[in-house]
C-alpha cells in the first residue's frame, strides 16, 4: 500500500512540475507548450513533403495525367482527384 501511495505522490509531483515547464516562458516571450505545440504542427506539415519526396523516388512513374498526386484507398486501387475534386481512378496493369 505505501508503494501505490509513493508511485501516485510520484505521478502527481511529475504533473505539476511538467505543467508549471509548460508556462515557463521562454526568451522570445513565447511559453514552452506553445512553442512544443509550434514544433508539432511544422513535424507533421514535414513529415507530409517528405513522404510525398519518397514517394516519388520509389515510384518516379505514378503521377495522373497532368502530374497530380496520386494516393491509394483502402482498397489498394490508386486513384488521383481531377479539378472538380473527384476521385478518377487509374487502371491496374
Amino acid at each position: 500500500m505505501k508503494n501505490n501511495a509513493k508511485g501516485l505522490i510520484g505521478v502527481v509531483a511529475g504533473a505539476a512540475v511538467l505543467g508549471a515547464l509548460m508556462m515557463f516562458k521562454r526568451k522570445d516571450g513565447q511559453t514552452v507548450g506553445n512553442y512544443l505545440l509550434d514544433c508539432t504542427k511544422d513535424f507533421g506539415n514535414n513529415l507530409g513533403t517528405y513522404a510525398n519526396k519518397l514517394k516519388d523516388r520509389l515510384m518516379p512513374d505514378v503521377k495522373g495525367p497532368n502530374g497530380e498526386p496520386v494516393y491509394a484507398d483502402m482498397y489498394d486501387r490508386n486513384f488521383y482527384e481531377d479539378d472538380n475534386g473527384e476521385r478518377t481512378y487509374l487502371d491496374q496493369v
